[in-house]
């Protein structure tokens, strides 16, 4: 749920969102069923590149695609449907342009790679609920912040991924740009 419906708008309330317990996300598709958001302040740019600009990179663990080159610096990339165990959409053969979310991670950046950005939102911080083993897989539960209680959309937690690919690899030589 949006937090302020469209016909709230010829309505006289507050519209100052920094005064509500609201925060910002960014709306994107990891499949056709399954759609996940990220917050606003996690994110340092959203880019549209062709799928074959980034380069791959053998011998690197599951999802992760390569880089790219983004503002003179390595970026690396991963297939996000792919980290959290869905079937590998982002990338198929199909897609020629690809939707990046470039995650900032503390002082380092990471490029989430998904099937589709849609757009911004506001959402109540009440109506995010916990994830629970009773109604998501065990595979995702450790990348999710939450999901909203409304919709059961998922809030996907960057940091938990990023993590999940330095610590679980310690010896892949994936590298995050600083």
């Amino acid at each position: 749920m949006i937090f302020k419906p469209e016909f709230l708008n010829s309505l006289d309330v507050a519209t100052d969102f920094s005064q509500t317990n609201a925060q910002k996300f960014l709306h994107f598709n990891l499949s056709q069923e399954l759609a996940a958001l990220v917050k606003v302040e996690d994110i340092a740019e959203v880019l549209h590149i062709p799928r074959n600009a980034i380069l791959p990179i053998p011998q690197m663990p599951k999802g992760v695609l390569g880089i790219y080159n983004w503002r003179d610096e390595m970026l690396w990339n991963v297939a996000i449907d792919q980290i959290i165990g869905l079937p590998l959409v982002s990338t198929s053969s199909y897609v020629s342009n690809i939707a990046v979310i470039v995650a900032q991670i503390d002082s380092q950046y990471l490029g989430l790679v998904v099937t589709q950005v849609n757009d911004i939102e506001w959402h109540e911080l009440d109506l995010i609920q916990p994830p629970t083993a009773q109604l998501f897989p065990d595979q995702l539960l450790p990348f999710m912040q939450g999901y909203l209680s409304d919709s059961g959309t998922i809030i996907i937690d960057v940091k938990a991924i990023a993590h999940s690919l330095l610590i679980g690899n310690a010896n892949s030589n994936l590298y995050l740009k600083t």
